[in-house]
Formats: structure tokens, sequence, C-alpha cells
């Protein structure tokens, strides 16, 4: 069989063959595609942070309470934090569970070591909440009352309860 050479072919014969070639190529069915959904999710978190600072604990000591006072009890203690991040101010806040014994929110009770007994108290954090130069401490007073009303007729004997503290950013 003789080789086709399309240089030889007269102009027209030439024209044809590549239309020829073409039509086929575009006669040819196309693949169906196929599409997938993407969910796209992002967080940004502050580009502030808050840490307690060494201590990361404190105790609110009351120590023994005389039932025939008419004086509130209170304790206090304090704890430390610092700021960083790419702010030069940071603002935090801060917040507590009310306790392991808590009747609602700053319903705060303390537990009896054997007996089903609770004696209130009152928390409060000082300042709570505030803007502060960034890598500066913050010293933050926590003052425990309890109120002569809630001791006065209490079981004697020691009580205990944990709050935890939660500061944002």
């Amino acid at each position: 069989m003789p080789r086709l050479n399309f240089a030889t072919l007269p102009r027209l014969g030439r024209w044809w063959l590549a239309a020829t070639a073409l039509l086929w190529g575009a006669a040819q069915p196309a693949l169906a595609g196929d599409s997938a959904i993407v969910s796209v999710g992002a967080t940004v978190l502050s580009n502030n942070n808050c840490k307690f600072h060494t201590p990361r604990a404190a105790t609110l000591a009351f120590g023994n309470i005389d039932p025939a006072s008419t004086a509130n009890a209170t304790a206090t203690a304090t704890l430390t934090l610092r700021c960083g991040g790419a702010s030069p101010t940071v603002t935090y806040a801060l917040n507590h569970d009310s306790g392991l014994h808590k009747t609602g929110v700053n319903a705060n009770r303390a537990k009896h070591a054997t007996l089903n007994e609770f004696l209130a108290y009152t928390l409060t954090l000082t300042p709570a909440s505030g803007s502060i130069p960034k890598n500066t401490n913050q010293v933050i007073t926590l003052t425990g009352t309890i109120t002569p009303a809630n001791f006065q007729n209490a079981t004697a004997g020691a009580y205990a309860d944990t709050v935890v503290l939660t500061l944002s950013p």
C-alpha cells in the first residue's frame, strides 16, 4: 500500500484532510465530569494571651470562726497574671465556676468534711477584668466572705471547697 505524503497533495486536498481530522476530533463524545463540595472553616484566635504566673494556685484560709461573732469572716489570697501577644495593651477577664457545691451562679458553698452540711460564702475577684501593658504582672486579690447568718448556726467542723478560675484571653 502506498504511503500518503501530505506535502504532495494538492492544496484543496490538504485542506480537506486537515478539516476532516479536526472534525473527527470534535465528533468524539465528551467525557462526563464530576464535582465535590469542600467545606471550609477557621477559628481566629486572639493574638494575645494571658496566663496565671507562679504560683498558679491560692488558698482562702478563713481559720477558726467563732459562731458567737457578729462580724463577717473574711479571707484573702492573691494570684498574679501576665499577658503577652501582639498588642501593646491586653484586656483580660476573670470568671469562676462557683465551686464544687454551688447551688447556682455565685452561690458558693463549702462542704463539711464528714457530714452533708454546707457553709455558704461569697468570692470576689479584684480586679475581675481590666487592661494591662503586655508582659506586666497584674496582682488579683481573691476575697472570701462568710456572713454571721451563714456560720452562727453551722455545724462545728472543717469545711472545704474548690473553685476554678478562668482567665481570658
